[in-house]
């Protein structure tokens, strides 16, 4: 059997008229953190937006544990062990903290919920210091702690991250990836978007590169944190 919890096959996305994913094929294996680097307008975000049914790939599949996730609605995804947290947080800025986290669990129900609350309270004891108070008030990194939180608290077996790190100062950054690695140890399996090249390429196990919404080099991560045309391309290094 094989262990390929995700598979993308020939994916072809469009927005309107523009082609935004050109035959895309990958696959993440149960466990792994795969990254998704590329310059912007690359189809990164596209690509994870299309694997949680918005906007809708146009051919090709999404096997989810071998079911094809194309025709499925989005809260049926969910509800099968997708979560997505996207680019720009998206919380409810007007709820308070422990209710965008209960948000979170409305796919599969509230049975498991106070559970899970201290769980993620455990991930992230910033949030528990601030669960009562509304999401708007809180910082950018905070923020980001809590829209993760409320993609837990879904069970997800894979994790669509878009983005984690946009706009959130260096020390945050690393905080941030290390609780996406303590997040990945506790066997969620992670797909992620990220402009910080150097910080996923450092976490992932492996990663692909799109470039104008086409795959053009899949490696293990740490052999792409060495190449010289990477470096350049999306470390802003050469070869030393």
């Amino acid at each position: 059997m094989s262990d390929k919890i995700l598979e993308i096959k020939n994916l072809n996305t469009f927005y309107g008229p523009i082609q935004a994913l050109r035959d895309v094929s990958l696959d993440v294996e149960q466990g792994e953190i795969v990254t998704l680097i590329g310059a912007n307008g690359a189809g990164k975000s596209t690509l994870l937006m299309s694997i949680f049914g918005n906007p809708r790939a146009a051919s090709g599949e999404i096997l989810y544990k071998g079911t094809n996730l194309v025709n499925i609605p989005t809260h049926k995804i969910a509800k099968l062990g997708v979560a997505q947290v996207p680019e720009g947080r998206r919380v409810f800025s007007g709820m308070t903290v422990e209710e965008n986290l209960l948000m979170g669990a409305t796919p599969i129900g509230m049975s498991h919920a106070d559970e899970d609350i201290k769980r993620i309270y455990e991930f992230f004891p910033r949030l528990l210091e601030r669960r009562n108070q509304r999401a708007v008030t809180m910082s950018g990194g905070e923020q980001q702690m809590l829209a993760i939180g409320r993609a837990l608290m879904a069970r997800p077996k894979v994790l669509l991250l878009d983005e984690p790190s946009m706009g959130l100062a260096p020390q945050m950054i690393a905080n941030i990836f290390r609780i996406i690695t303590e997040i990945n140890k506790t066997g969620v399996t992670i797909l992620l978007v990220e402009q910080n090249a150097q910080q996923a390429l450092q976490r992932a196990h492996r990663a692909y590169i799109l470039e104008t919404g086409n795959v053009t080099k899949e490696a293990k991560a740490s052999d792409l944190l060495n190449d010289p045309a990477v470096r350049e391309a999306y470390l802003g290094t050469g070869a030393h």
